[in-house]
């Protein structure tokens, strides 16, 4: 019946409200028949038995196959009701644009079948040729072939730098087994398993991967941003080259709320890849993240750069915590150097080899048992006198109710020799009125490095955009950085910019404090001298401070002052960290902590933070609240 004969018949039907509601859903089904299974499927009878669910299983060549470009028939059938999708053998690959996954789906390549990026596409780069989202109850199995154009994603004349081409992405998924494949030459990570950036993050749960062959990867073979309950078994991970790590698997969380917890990896092989076999680069994670809890059991790493590389930290205060156990594994590298499986100071991540084995320099490479010099245990955390453990936390919103405000000089500016806060920083800031707030500030390079982007942007506590200043700045020439607020109250404001420059505040007509952020991340400085306060109430029964130099030769002198001007702590030479409790009966007022350079070494990154108070560093002592 078409829509004409539809139109004459319709004036005729007079049989009353149920034969119309009878003829309106016959002329519906007419219409979406034509619309959902177009004669251009090859089987629309069977795709049809598939939208009505009297199908469960699908082969895609129903919809249709194209020699040169099948996506319009892969899409169709992972959006159909089928259960189960196999990608059938045809007499050549299956070529497609970047491909979107759903849950309650078994996604079946079988051996002989390659499901191809279409070459000369995936210009975008973040595009990947198979992605799942919030993704539950997933299977991707049958023994065959993702493959992307390595080698044409790698050529800067042909395609923009990019390494987030991937083979496979999992965002946000759970109960996913990915098995029985090979998955080769992406612009990116073989599997990459992180989260979603929106609302619906979260991390990926009760993902296997098993019996997978990745070769050939710009990136990593595997990468794993955020995971629990994660299983990575008989898998074969080589050849790894392109962008840095280049590593065989890279743990490497992009935020503190990311986790890698009850991991294993177990019967892998790690081979040929440019980078390290494994890879811990877990230092965007804090003491405020879930522990690291990771095991790796007989697995070979062999002919590799380097077996291993680790995140190392001795902040006991701000630091990743957790385990990494290797168990009856084998490293067989091109760098056999046995300090990565050695000590070299106090580490907050505990990581053992239990019955393990590498190529020892000193034997000309010869294989040979991984000792009781190897391995580490994970420093102590500090404690309160009471026993309880001292932790970081984030700066809290002050009460605008309860909240006191001391400025000597309101709406005028005070200048102050404030410290350097290097790339992203965070300050609370108080105004009085409706007005316009000023600052003055100088932006500084960090090893004469070239201007980068900087943003400044304004906001309500409650997260309401007020202004986002942009002054024209240059390095090392005071400027000012002015905009309006709406009314009284505290404001945050956040300034991002690269790593390579720094950010000196040296005047400003407002109370304002350098803030410890959500993430728990302690402020950042660089370069110069400063000074900041903190004021400390009445009965505070918990108060310490600090502090930590960079790494190397990068040292700090960190001396805390009480109310009075009495020096209560000078520490001389920090480069770990070092921390000063503050004695019984603790002198309430406005302290000052001063950093200086050191008697050896040079002063360039530092880091800072107050614990037992909240964490409002001041730069002024005549402009702070209580």
């Amino acid at each position: 019946m078409t829509a004409k004969d539809a139109a004459a018949v319709l004036p005729s039907i007079t049989a009353g409200r149920s034969l119309a509601k009878r003829f309106y859903a016959l002329l519906a089904a007419v219409f979406c028949s034509a619309t959902l299974y177009p004669e251009e499927w090859a089987r629309p009878d069977l795709v049809a038995k598939v939208a009505s669910g009297e199908l469960k299983e699908a082969e895609v060549s129903w919809w249709g196959f194209d020699a040169e470009d099948s996506t319009r028939f892969l899409k169709a059938a992972l959006s159909s009701k089928a259960g189960k999708v196999v990608v059938d053998r045809r007499e050549g690959p299956w070529y497609t644009l970047p491909l979107e996954g759903r849950s309650d789906l078994t996604f079946v390549i079988p051996e002989g079948v390659v499901l191809c990026a279409k070459r000369g596409a995936y210009h975008k780069i973040g595009e990947c040729l198979l992605k799942f989202t919030s993704a539950t109850n997933v299977v991707l199995t049958g023994g065959g072939t993702l493959k992307m154009w390595f080698e044409d994603y790698t050529n800067k004349a042909l395609y923009a730098w990019s390494e987030w081409r991937m083979g496979l992405s999992l965002l946000s998924c759970k109960n996913v087994t990915v098995e029985n494949l090979r998955i080769s030459d992406s612009g990116g990570d073989g599997i990459y398993l992180g989260e979603r950036r929106d609302a619906h993050r979260r991390t990926n749960e009760d993902v296997t991967i098993r019996n997978v062959i990745l070769t050939r990867h710009n990136r990593q073979a595997i990468s794993v941003i955020s995971a629990d309950r994660l299983l990575i078994e008989n898998c074969v991970m080589a050849d790894t080259c392109g962008t840095p790590p280049m590593a065989g698997i890279d743990f490497e969380p992009n935020g503190p709320t990311e986790m890698l917890r009850d991991i294993t990896v177990r019967n892998c092989v790690l081979r040929g890849n440019h980078g390290s076999g494994f890879d811990f680069s877990v230092g965007s994670l804090n003491s405020l993240s879930q522990d690291i809890s990771i095991t790796v059991e007989n697995c070979v790493s062999m002919d590799n750069r380097n077996p291993l590389k680790f995140n190392r930290t001795s902040d006991p205060i701000n630091g990743f915590r957790g385990s990494v156990v290797f168990r009856n594994c084998v490293f067989d590298d091109q760098n056999p150097t046995r300090r990565q499986f050695i000590k070299e100071g106090g580490e907050t991540l505990s990581v053992k080899f239990e019955n393990c084995m590498a190529a020892d320099p000193s034997k000309g490479g010869e294989l040979d048992v991984l000792g009781g010099d190897c391995g580490w245990d994970a420093i102590p955390r500090p404690s309160w006198s009471d026993g309880t453990i001292v932790k970081a936390a984030f700066s809290p919103v002050p009460d605008m109710v309860s909240a006191r405000i001391a400025d000597s000089a309101p709406g005028q500016m005070v200048r102050f020799r404030s410290v350097c806060a290097r790339g992203a920083s965070e300050y609370i800031l108080y105004a009085d009125s409706a007005r316009t707030v000023r600052f003055l500030a100088i932006l500084r390079s960090i090893w004469k490095r070239k201007f980068q982007k900087y943003d400044i942007r304004v906001e309500t506590m409650d997260g309401r955009k007020v202004a986002y200043p942009k002054p024209p700045m240059t390095f090392d020439t005071e400027h000012e950085i002015a905009f309006r607020v709406p009314g009284k109250g505290f404001y945050r404001m956040y300034v991002r910019m690269g790593s390579g420059q720094s950010l000196n505040l040296t005047g400003s007509d407002v109370p304002v404090a350098l803030t410890v952020p959500a993430s728990g991340k302690l402020p950042g400085l660089n370069g110069r001298p400063g000074e900041l306060f903190v004021y400390v109430p009445e009965k505070s029964r918990n108060f310490a401070v600090f502090g930590m130099g960079g790494s190397g030769a990068e040292y700090v002198r960190i001396r805390v002052e009480d109310p009075k001007g009495v020096c209560m702590w000078d520490r001389d030479e920090v480069n770990g960290s070092d921390i000063w409790f503050a004695p019984p009966n603790t002198v309430s007022g406005v302290w000052k902590i001063s950093f200086l350079k050191a008697s050896k070494g040079c002063l360039d990154d530092y880091y800072i933070g107050v614990l037992g108070l909240p964490c409002w560093l001041f730069l002024s002592q005549e402009k702070i609240w209580r």
